[in-house]
């Protein structure tokens, strides 16, 4: 622009900026698109540019938005700018998309159903009022569970579509019914004067489709800057579209290839239309790399370069940090061996260098398990961030409480929870009629029997009571004979919670799913060694109940998602394994496979001078000890940033074998071949070559991987089904084996439903 050429690269706002950075901060006027890869420095370009508009371009703080999406980068974001500007930046609008949309809403709030004195529904009250919606329809809700109709409305909603828009789409009959729900859930928002979270979007995008509003927004805010836009969903879109079209000057910062959210509604589109929205945009790259070294940018580039939803003609990352260490890839015989070995590196790690701060990267939060108590046993301290220990999470404590009870019946506390986990009707005043009965001496289970007998228990309560009864009495008979894991299977499916939680078919309840099968495993690992109920329970107990290992922990173990924006020096990433990462889902739609590579992406770019990955040959699947085969996006790395080959006790193992055409598999001494497996990974990985999504989400052929043919179980897609609980359905998809096999359904009365065929009962036809 006119007068920048004259400007001294010494300015303070320029100062230590390379030339694409002060190309951001100087551009003023128009759209500009902000490619920041990993590490690249987009904070300070952000502030930086900001900071520049209003002291340099003089413009108004006042006519400046600002939006991102956490409070804690709002206000990292405003505390920066102020620290460079002389006048006071609390005059400009940074806040998150949601605090925004509230902000107008009070204002302009009586123009929409809700007014301006609105309440906001948490999600405890969004589901009360949607339980109340579905007893008035009289829809059971084992087919529309709470959480699962929630789940489809708030995904109108970021659609930026009411009921009676969503009707136009040629919708199945459940869906029709939640459409129903929808209509019913707004009346009753709007009755309680309330809004849920998506309606601040939803109402707020609405307010702007007027045009005199639309005009005096989009002149109040003359400079709009968007933080990472890659994740913005359809709403949020449209809210930044309506407030720049008065005058372009919109600035977006984001990164494609760090586009992990879709399973909320992010739409990656939006950064990569962003040049067709605004023909005449700017674009910057920001491809220095201030994190990483040369190879593990190496990695991170060549994996994601087989990515085909990417910016064209983006280039690589750099760095001036030089080469750097080559990855490690460490392929252990079993899951438990795996933990092991990443907790025996971290305790050399922490014997070399005390002070390092190290992370344990994971796809989902089942994973913690092992290395939890791999950490435990080497007396490791570790932070668990974004998420509950293992053995504290809710449906893991559940399970445990029915484990107690069996094994001591006197156990009041693990009555109380489990009498009600799934729920069977009992509300307080059942359950105080209940203690109430119990003997001098005797068990809650004995003053339940009381109870039942005296005629005081009717409808529901007394029903499900019954069966509660009984299964307790049939586990003290059958618990002997079928041994821990035995007991742990048996309860999670006679109890009803596992079958709960796939009724509810939402992502939360598959997160939960996948813990519980976790725990399976871990009673499957006990039994192993010879542990019985009380035993095992009295190691897990000490396990829950240690120690306050978090504090002061340079180490920290979470999911790659609560991930993203952190950087460590050391970074370790378990699992890497077909079903685990990329999870066992990922095909289902045709942006799966590739939201799961962009999140190996993110996980590579955490690294800044050393990056491990490590696998297992098996794994235990619902206590089944399961073959598993290496990611496919191992075979994707470049074998110049691998190591050398590595020797651990008497394995030794070539770093990328076992991933490429030809390498064979070894167990240590003593171990059985395991070369029988080695066809059938060629031929998964010759599939991962061709195999392709059609654009409609669905395949037309059987799945890449076939059930066995000795499981009666087995159904192709395409084949019509019928469940006992759901009626008649089409099975789209199928995933894992054995116990794990998993098929995603397509009922006509309950809509879409993840199954697993062990429990599902299903029949051709």
């Amino acid at each position: 622009m006119p007068g920048h050429a004259s400007e001294p690269p010494d300015h303070p706002l320029l100062h230590n900026l390379n030339d694409p950075q002060r190309e951001a901060v100087r551009h003023a006027r128009g759209p500009l698109l902000i490619l920041a890869g990993a590490g690249s420095g987009k904070t300070t370009v952000i502030t930086r540019r900001i900071a520049w508009l209003i002291e340099e371009e003089g413009v108004h703080p006042g006519s400046i938005l600002a939006m991102t999406f956490t409070n804690k980068a709002a206000e990292e974001m405003r505390d920066r700018v102020q620290r460079l500007v002389s006048v006071p930046a609390a005059q400009m609008w940074v806040s998150t998309f949601h605090s925004f949309c509230t902000r107008i809403l009070r204002r302009e709030g009586e123009r929409t159903p809700v007014g301006r004195d609105f309440v906001i529904f948490d999600p405890a009250d969004q589901k009360s009022l949607v339980k109340q919606v579905l007893a008035e329809l009289k829809l059971p809700e084992k087919q529309f569970h709470p959480k699962k109709v929630l789940e489809v409305i708030s995904d109108f909603k970021n659609r930026c579509l009411l009921p009676e828009e969503a009707r136009e789409e040629a919708l199945d009959p459940w869906t029709r019914k939640v459409l129903d729900a929808y209509e019913l859930y707004q009346k009753g928002l709007k009755n309680h004067r309330a809004c849920d979270f998506d309606d601040l979007l939803l109402w707020t995008e609405r307010l702007f489709r007027d045009p005199v509003l639309q005009a005096t927004y989009g002149e109040r805010f003359m400079f709009i800057l968007v933080d990472e836009y890659q994740d913005t969903n359809r709403a949020q879109y449209l809210l930044v579209q309506h407030l720049a079209r008065r005058h372009h000057n919109l600035c977006v910062v984001g990164d494609e290839d760090q586009s992990i959210y879709g399973w909320r509604g992010a739409d990656i589109r939006n950064i990569l239309d962003f040049q067709q929205d605004f023909p005449e945009a700017v674009r910057i790259e920001l491809l220095q790399n201030y994190r990483s070294t040369k190879k593990i940018l190496d990695a991170a580039s060549e994996v994601i370069a087989n990515n085909s939803q990417r910016v064209a003609g983006k280039g690589a990352l750099v760095t001036e940090l030089g080469d750097g260490e080559a990855l490690v890839f460490k392929l252990l015989d079993e899951g438990r061996l795996e933990a092991e070995w990443v907790a025996q590196r971290l305790q050399e790690l922490r014997y070399r260098e005390p002070e390092a701060k190290v992370a344990v990267l994971y796809r989902a939060n089942w994973q913690s398990r092992q290395m939890e108590e791999a950490l435990r046993a080497q007396n490791l301290p570790y932070r668990l961030v974004g998420g509950v220990k293992f053995y504290e999470r809710q449906e893991v404590k559940d399970l445990i409480s029915y484990l107690r009870l069996i094994s001591n019946p006197f156990d009041l506390v693990s009555f109380r929870r489990c009498v009600n986990a799934p729920t069977r009707g009992v509300g307080p005043t059942t359950l105080g009629k209940i203690e109430g009965a119990i003997p001098e001496g005797g068990t809650p289970l004995a003053g339940l029997e009381r109870l039942l007998r005296s005629g005081e228990l009717k409808g529901r309560a007394q029903r499900e009571m019954i069966k509660f009864l009984d299964l307790f009495a049939r586990a003290e008979q059958e618990r002997d004979a079928m041994g821990l894991a035995g007991v742990v299977k048996w309860v999670l499916q006679e109890s009803g919670y596992l079958q709960s939680l796939e009724d509810e078919a939402t992502l939360e309840a598959e997160g939960r799913i996948r813990n519980l099968e976790e725990f399976l495993s871990a009673a499957a690992e006990s039994e192993a060694l010879g542990l019985r109920l009380s035993e095992f329970l009295d190691r897990i107990t000490l396990a829950s109940d240690t120690d306050n290992l978090e504090e002061a922990s340079h180490l920290s173990l979470m999911t790659i998602h609560c991930a993203k924006g952190l950087e460590f020096p050391h970074v370790f990433v378990i699992g890497m394994e077909e079903d685990v990462f990329p999870n066992r889902n990922a095909r289902e739609t045709p942006d799966g496979l590739e939201e799961e590579r962009r999140l190996f992406y993110v996980a590579i770019t955490r690294a800044q001078r050393r990056l491990t990955l490590s696998a297992a040959r098996r794994r235990r699947v619902m206590g089944t000890e399961m073959m598993s085969m290496p990611s496919r996006f191992l075979r994707e790395l470049p074998a110049a940033v691998l190591t050398a080959p590595i020797r651990w006790g008497t394995e030794l193992y070539q770093a990328g074998e076992g991933i490429r055409p030809g390498a064979s598999f070894t167990r240590g001494a003593g171990g059985a071949s395991v070369a029988t497996e080695l066809q059938r990974i060629r031929g998964f990985f010759d599939r991962v070559k061709t195999d392709s999504v059609p654009p409609n989400g669905r395949e037309d052929s059987r799945p890449s991987e076939p059930a066995e043919p000795q499981d009666p179980g087995a159904f192709p897609v395409g084949t019509r089904v019928r469940s006992a609980r759901f009626g008649s359905g089409t099975v789209l998809a199928a995933s894992g084996s054995g116990d794990g096999l998993t098929y995603t359904i397509r009922f006509e009365q309950g809509g879409d439903k993840r199954i697993l065929a062990r429990f599902g009962g299903l029949q051709r036809g």
